[in-house]
């Protein structure tokens, strides 16, 4: 396992069964040859993953990205959600990192899809909760809608006034008017995305020297 280590993040994609899809943990230990890392959650409570469980595991290091194989040996609640990953036969580099999801901050700028003649409008300004090379989670206090499609500017990642189409495709609902989104990016130019992938290494890698991650 390349670099992996202990409070690393990376991202669990249980491959089937009814909770398939793709989630973010950490590592929180290695026991042996075996990895630790925190519990899956969904909609803020912990997924029962069954042991047996075969799971595909990313991460990502300053200079590339990585997945292995694997299955869940144990689960346990106490005191935390923690799994027990067995450990992998082999770990492959792989060139798509546009999956890998940092937890940032920063600003995103909505705007209303413009007709041919119109300049966008600006509709709202929503705090970055994190991003990858295929889309970015936001928090808002307005009410949208799962399909609904706009504009999005990321300040200080794209150059000013770079418009990407994007729409919404999940919704959380924080408290009365605090809405968390999970927005999809539908029409990025590859430059574009690996503007956004190298923004997410340099964030990363600074992060790290800081002690922050």
């Amino acid at each position: 396992m390349r670099e992996l280590e202990i409070n690393q993040k990376i991202e669990i994609e249980i491959l089937s069964g009814f909770y398939q899809g793709n989630y973010l943990s950490k590592v929180a230990d290695f026991l042996d040859d075996n990895i630790l890392v925190t519990g899956l959650y969904r909609e803020g409570s912990p997924l029962p993953v069954r042991l047996g469980q075969q799971v595909s595991v990313y991460y990502t290091t300053d200079r590339a990205a990585f997945k292995f194989e694997t299955e869940v040996l144990k689960r346990t609640n106490e005191p935390i959600p923690l799994l027990l990953l067995a450990p992998p036969d082999s770990t492959q580099r792989i060139q798509r990192r546009d999956y890998f999801r940092l937890d940032a901050t920063g600003i995103v700028y909505l705007y209303k899809n413009p007709t041919e003649v119109d300049y966008p409008v600006k509709i709202a300004k929503a705090r970055m909760l994190d991003i990858s090379g295929g889309g970015v989670k936001v928090e808002l206090e307005r009410d949208l809608k799962e399909g609904d499609e706009f504009l999005v500017t990321l300040k200080d990642i794209l150059p000013k006034k770079t418009f990407i189409s994007a729409k919404i495709v999940r919704k959380d609902k924080v408290n009365d008017s605090l809405y968390n989104y999970g927005v999809e990016f539908t029409d990025l130019k590859d430059e574009q995305r690996e503007e956004i992938i190298q923004w997410i290494f340099t964030y990363q890698r600074k992060s790290r020297k800081k002690g922050l991650r």
